[in-house]
């Protein structure tokens, strides 16, 4: 199958998930019912019980493990040529994870998102064991003043863990599937686990899952249109010259 082909299929996917974003976005802000409904379910009327939970907050802390797992082998193979020929994956697909982690996790969620809408967080609302009045996904309030409930911080980690299946070579599709499935299920699992804690809303979670999805595969379109090798090859040969015509120079003057 030719590269463009691939790129139309990986654009279609993208649109996909876009109008998905969309229209979860307007449920819920349509209906903040729905986080209420679902949070009251997981609180006992004075607390989140489950957010002593011992092995939840074992699970809580894989998140970290993984995504510092991800980034780092991203990072080795990024500064590694011979690696990446060795593991058989692009400088492209290399990138993906950390575009991921450094634009969908940090800087539109926990640097803008967070910091922007206000919405305290379930344990911090009425109803939930708070002072602070609900307010739905996307509306601004000012019952938080940073690291907010929306969107999630840890489920836009969980879901850029899934960025680990671009560093396998894509010639082990049978791997890949099953990595996928088996990130997946992880994923959501770390992510879920906040809405049990009181941490976050139901939206939260899922509209941080979908807005690190689109950043991962917007990464992945681009990175399909530009041959990463071959432009590093180049400037890396431009500098080699540059600096070997500035020695020419000065040794010619020296002489």
């Amino acid at each position: 199958m030719s590269s463009y082909p691939r790129s139309k299929q990986a654009g279609f996917h993208l649109f996909l998930v876009l109008m998905t974003t969309l229209v979860t976005s307007a449920a819920f802000y349509l209906n903040p019912s729905i986080d209420m409904t679902v949070s009251q379910y997981f609180f006992d009327g004075e607390q989140f019980p489950l957010r002593h939970n011992g092995s939840l907050q074992a699970l809580r802390q894989a998140n970290f493990w993984a995504g510092t797992l991800v980034i780092g082998a991203s990072v080795v193979l990024v500064t590694s040529r011979r690696l990446r020929k060795a593991v058989g994956v692009d400088l492209g697909r290399a990138l993906v994870p950390l575009i991921t982690y450094g634009v969908g996790v940090g800087l539109i969620v926990n640097m803008f998102l967070k910091d922007t809408f206000g919405r305290a967080r379930p344990r911090d609302t009425l109803g939930l064991g708070g002072d602070h009045p609900l307010s739905a996904a996307w509306e601004l309030s000012e019952a938080c003043a940073s690291n907010c409930s929306f969107t999630s911080g840890e489920a836009a980690g969980a879901t850029a863990m899934m960025s680990l299946v671009y560093l396998i070579p894509a010639g082990h599709m049978i791997t890949r599937r099953i990595a996928q499935l088996l990130l997946g299920l992880l994923a959501v699992s770390l992510s879920f686990n906040r809405i049990l804690f009181g941490g976050h809303y139901l939206s939260d979670v899922v509209l941080s899952m979908l807005i690190v999805t689109v950043v991962m595969m917007t990464a992945e379109l681009l990175v399909r249109q530009i041959q990463w090798e071959r432009l590093f090859l180049k400037r890396g040969r431009a500098r080699f010259t540059r600096r070997a015509n500035t020695t020419g120079i000065a040794f010619t003057r020296a002489r």
